[in-house]
């Protein structure tokens, strides 16, 4: 997807910005956090580095503190209309999760839809409860994994790693339980 955008894109009048949520990572996700990475990626794609962005990193430097999200908001506003169209990819989005384990992309989501006009957003995630609303509109796709692929996938995994290759040696019926056990549970993911 990455490539395809960053290929097809006039990228002269585009900006593209991607966030990966991870809730391995949920120490690290905030809010601040990704619409300060957002702002990042947009001002390194503009053609010179605007004195907004300038400005904000200055007042903040010595602070060693984030920008306040009116800020953010702000400059991100102040950047897109530096572009045509922004394109925004969040992936795996219901792992947007903060230190508190506490979800954070309703705030995400509403921040870009407001803050970017001209935004072009993509989503990937496993079902989430839109209870606000904010996705109503939002066109879904179901992707699933085949379970085929799936099987083709777990046997390719079992016959890589020489310890289970070693133990399904051992053990004939291992490596079946192994396939069944894994592609029940997959659920096409």
């Amino acid at each position: 997807m990455i490539e395809f955008l960053e290929a097809d894109l006039p990228l002269q009048d585009t900006g593209l910005a991607f966030i990966y949520c991870d809730y391995k990572q949920s120490a690290l996700q905030s809010l601040e956090r990704f619409i300060g990475s957002i702002i990042r990626q947009l001002a390194l794609q503009a053609s010179a580095i605007p004195q907004s962005v300038c400005n904000l990193y200055e007042k903040y430097r010595a602070k060693g503190t984030p920008a306040s999200l009116v800020e953010y908001s702000e400059l991100l506003r102040s950047l897109a209309k530096g572009f045509d169209e922004t394109y925004l990819i969040i992936d795996a989005l219901d792992e947007c999760i903060d230190r508190n384990g506490e979800s954070i992309w309703s705030g995400l989501l509403t921040m870009v839809t407001t803050s970017i006009p001209n935004l072009r957003l993509l989503c990937t995630s496993r079902h989430i409860s839109d209870m606000g609303g904010i996705l109503r509109d939002s066109t879904r796709i179901e992707i699933r994994a085949d379970d085929a692929d799936i099987r083709t996938y777990i046997l390719a995994q079992v016959k890589s790693r020489d310890r289970l290759l070693g133990f399904c040696s051992k053990d004939a019926a291992l490596e079946s339980e192994i396939l069944e056990a894994v592609a029940s549970k997959a659920l096409g993911m």
